[in-house]
């Protein structure tokens, strides 16, 4: 994979509101079950065990399985008919931090908890090696990769992960994979061809936590990765996704500005970037789902002006 500088400005795509969530929460994540969204866990001003999902013909969402662990910033994947919901934290009452007697806001999850989507029911199995946040997942030739994250609390100097853990629905196992070239939390992660590729996120090589514009690609079978050209805009936990050969990245914050509205588009087969019709509204920490070529963005979070944070119910489509 060469790296090529080459950039093109082409604005397209415009965006409809569609029908919102229930819950209004960030740090969740979002699965597709042939035409409808599973919407699953994560928080507002606690974290939530909600799992509602959306059924793109009808415009209309409906309660689903809670999920037994609530857990936001977490990693979700789908193989075959089951889907992972791995690691994450949740935010601590304090009610708790007084019981406990120290004043950590959150409980970093290790636990991993598999959804039957034929009985709906939830199960624990293995968990990860260690805690982590911060992480994402993918499905990838029949198997989930938790890539990056944060160690958080739960170790001295916590900090961004170049972690890669792979687990088999066959075994039931985790196993470690090959790092990542740059420790990252929050990154944009997709699968297109059997192969995952990882953008953006704060981390660093050498121990910093700064905002990256770094692209790399994982191909499984080689057991490597591969630079690709920079993502114009630094950013930390954007949304993302594929649309056949080419990975939308959306929104996000940090670098140039605190919380971002921008839309990116990387081309596959030419290694280069385009700008797309920005969100409507700036955030970060959103769920991001494709069904039958359409894009759906949905939840998130953004500060506001008189302080605390805003989180979003919003699910707008996006038409290419």
């Amino acid at each position: 994979w060469p790296r090529r500088a080459a950039r093109e400005k082409i604005c397209m795509g415009s965006w409809i509101q569609r029908a919102p969530m229930p819950t209004p929460r960030h740090d969740l994540q979002a699965i597709v079950v042939g035409k409808e969204i599973y919407a699953i866990s994560g928080a507002g001003d606690t974290t939530v065990n909600a799992v509602e999902i959306y059924d793109t013909e009808a415009d209309r969402w409906r309660e689903g399985p809670q999920i037994p662990t609530e857990r936001g910033w977490f990693g979700a994947a789908r193989v075959g008919e089951k889907i992972y919901a791995i690691g994450g934290k949740r935010l601590r009452s304090e009610a708790e931090k007084v019981e406990s007697g120290d004043d950590y806001t959150f409980d970093i999850r290790d636990s991993v908890e598999v959804l039957d989507l034929e009985t709906h029911i939830w199960a624990a199995t293995e968990s990860l090696s260690s805690p982590r946040a911060g992480l994402l997942a993918v499905a990838c030739r029949g198997k989930v990769y938790a890539l990056a994250g944060n160690s958080m609390n739960t170790v001295p100097n916590g900090g961004p992960l170049d972690r890669v853990e792979i687990y088999d629905p066959e075994t039931g196992r985790w196993a470690p994979g090959v790092p990542l070239p740059v420790p990252v939390q929050g990154p944009g992660v997709a699968t297109v061809d059997d192969k995952i590729y990882v953008f953006t996120g704060i981390g660093g090589r050498k121990g910093e936590s700064e905002v990256q514009s770094c692209s790399h690609v994982f191909d499984p079978v080689a057991r490597e990765w591969s630079e690709l050209a920079a993502v114009p805009t630094p950013r930390c936990d954007p949304g993302a996704l594929a649309v056949g050969r080419k990975i939308y990245t959306f929104g996000g914050w940090g670098g140039s500005a605190t919380f971002h509205t921008v839309v990116e588009v990387y081309d596959i087969d030419s290694d280069t970037w385009s700008v797309a019709e920005p969100l409507p509204e700036k955030k970060a920490w959103m769920a991001t789902a494709e069904v039958g070529g359409r894009i759906f963005v949905m939840g998130g979070a953004r500060s506001k002006e008189e302080g605390g944070y805003r989180w979003i119910e919003d699910l707008h489509e996006y038409l290419v």
